[in-house]
């Protein structure tokens, strides 16, 4: 791997990506950043009141400027938000300023770990387990083929320390 490198995590919501982002950082001695974090940190707003204040396209947007000013940073795993890869060409910024790595994770899995959290994520907060299930299918199929673009795709089910020998072996 070369000495001058980012790793995006990328993948659905409950993927795993800032989990296995902290670990997989920890075993390459590289920096970890949390897309989300590092939005929340720039607009001293939570990711729920950005929502609410300018709606998805506007975080979008702003999920962008934050993706865009990690552009000369290096040894950084970035966990992006499970829609980051989807707007605009954030994908293809991505795939030409470092390597990305498509958390693929089977739905039972996802729902599992996205329901009891609903209120901290805007876009199901308001939604009951079927409407969950209905959105994730939905937007899983609309979201994969981005997500399909990544330099790897790993198997995301499973713990933490596993995800990450799956990362590592694949590199």
């Amino acid at each position: 791997m070369s000495a001058d490198t980012k790793i995006f995590l990328i993948g659905f919501m409950g993927a795993g990506k800032s989990s296995v982002g902290k670990k997989l950082a920890q075993s390459l001695h590289y920096r970890f950043i949390d897309l989300d974090v590092l939005i929340e940190k720039q607009q001293k707003k939570s990711i729920p009141s950005i929502f609410e204040l300018v709606g998805e396209d506007g975080f979008r947007k702003i999920e962008q400027q934050a993706l865009h000013s990690l552009k000369d940073e290096s040894n950084i795993v970035i966990a992006t938000g499970g829609g980051c890869p989807t707007f605009e060409k954030n994908m293809q910024w991505m795939n030409a300023h470092g390597k990305t790595i498509y958390l693929k994770c089977s739905i039972g899995v996802l729902f599992h770990r996205i329901a009891p959290q609903k209120k901290q994520r805007p876009l199901i907060a308001n939604m009951d387990d079927v409407d969950i299930m209905d959105f994730m299918v939905t937007m899983l199929k609309e979201r994969s083929k981005f997500y399909e673009k990544a330099s790897f795709t790993v198997d995301g089910d499973g713990k933490v320390e596993m995800v990450c020998k799956r990362i590592l072996d694949v590199m």
